[in-house]
């Protein structure tokens, strides 16, 4: 068995503007979307609405953790502070195990 590549998984949370319309929000993370594409380690990122409207944030899997924690603190965090106006939670995990179906 070969020894598999050490994955870090970000989880970003942000509170929303009061009475932010969904579709507003959901516009802008189609319009944030090409950023995110062909970033060095970056695997996968999904982008997150809670269910009552109040908190956006995203779901990063990467496979280097250095450029995990730079991309966020450079790009992403000035990202959510200019378009939104909050500070973001920027949380980062291990993720020693992955099932993909």
């Amino acid at each position: 068995m070969g020894t598999m590549k050490k994955m870090t998984t970000v989880v970003t949370r942000f509170a929303l503007p009061p009475n932010a319309p969904a579709d507003q929000i959901r516009a802008a993370f189609t319009e944030a979307a090409p950023h995110f594409r062909n970033v060095p380690g970056l695997v996968r990122k999904q982008f997150l609405l809670s269910l009552d409207g109040r908190t956006a944030g995203g779901v990063y899997l990467w496979n280097d953790e250095v450029a995990a924690r730079s991309f966020m603190q450079e790009r992403v965090a000035p990202m959510i502070r200019a378009r939104f106006r909050v500070e973001p939670t920027i949380e980062f995990f291990e993720s020693p195990v992955i099932v993909e179906n």
